[in-house]
């Protein structure tokens, strides 16, 4: 779905930060207690910020159980804790590297990036969750990559441009701005410029503002939809997106101008 190479320019930076807020958790920015071990000698345990670590291991005999106990020694501290035994550790990043192809789409090679971890499944442990929904920059998307997909092929014109928005009170907070080509691969990501477009006022105005500015920029527009922001987080976390979109239209929290056919009939 993301072209192996994607245009990404123009990005207003307060735009993209909020917009990473709202869609990205990332494992950098959580509370952590990290361990390293050889063949279960530990090398280093240590906590992100700095704080005290209580009831350290000597040893890592179980990687899983290790986990387990120091999580709940110190889970007033910490968000999770991850173990990780240093030879694995060097596999994986090689396995990583070394499936890259040149030719694919760059959120396959990141899915697998994470579908990998699963293959060390005693060398890259973390607790209380597993080290796919653990580590990285995880999606706050509530869907797969191939929920996505299919949902790209499903709503998205070949060969034109969407805007995503977010509106926290009078405000634009957040955007995206995808540009698809005729295979419906993201071509080109950014992000609405408020100097060039206002993005304070009424909401029907400044998303109609936003919806000529994408056309100026990118020639089309085929989609374009704006939430509130207690509404997009809504969105996000629902697994039923139709129901959560239906609900956001009738409570006057969602704006959806130009909307394509198949849309329009998925949410009659």
């Amino acid at each position: 779905m993301l072209h192996k190479d994607v245009l990404m320019q123009d990005i207003d930076v307060a735009q993209w930060r909020n917009t990473q807020e709202l869609i990205l958790d990332s494992a950098k920015e959580r509370r952590r207690i990290v361990v390293l071990h050889d063949s279960g000698t530990v090398r280093k345990t240590a906590h992100s910020d700095g704080s005290p670590v209580n009831n350290p291991p000597t040893r890592v005999d179980d990687p899983a159980a290790t986990a387990r106990r120091l999580y709940e020694a110190n889970r007033d501290t910490v968000d999770f804790v991850a173990v990780f035994e240093r030879a694995a550790f060097d596999a994986y990043f090689a396995r990583m590297q070394d499936s890259w192809d040149i030719d694919e789409e760059l959120d396959g090679f990141v899915q697998r990036t994470y579908a990998l971890l699963d293959e060390f499944p005693d060398g890259m442990v973390t607790h209380p969750r597993p080290a796919r929904e653990t580590l990285g920059l995880q999606w706050r998307l509530g869907c797969s990559r191939d929920d996505i997909i299919a949902a790209a092929e499903r709503f998205v014109e070949p060969k034109s441009t969407i805007v995503l928005g977010v509106f926290d009170d009078a405000e634009l907070w957040a955007s995206l701005v995808l540009t698809f080509d005729e295979a419906r691969s993201v071509t080109s990501v950014t992000t609405v410029d408020p100097t060039e477009v206002t993005v304070t006022g009424e909401r029907a105005a400044v998303s109609e503002a936003v919806v000529d500015w994408v056309r100026t920029k990118h020639g089309s527009c085929s989609l374009a939809l704006f939430m509130d922001r207690p509404a997009a987080e809504a969105f996000l976390q629902s697994t039923d997106k139709g129901r959560t979109l239906r609900e956001a239209l009738a409570a006057g929290h969602l704006v959806l101008d130009p909307v394509p056919p198949a849309l329009v009939q998925a949410l009659a």
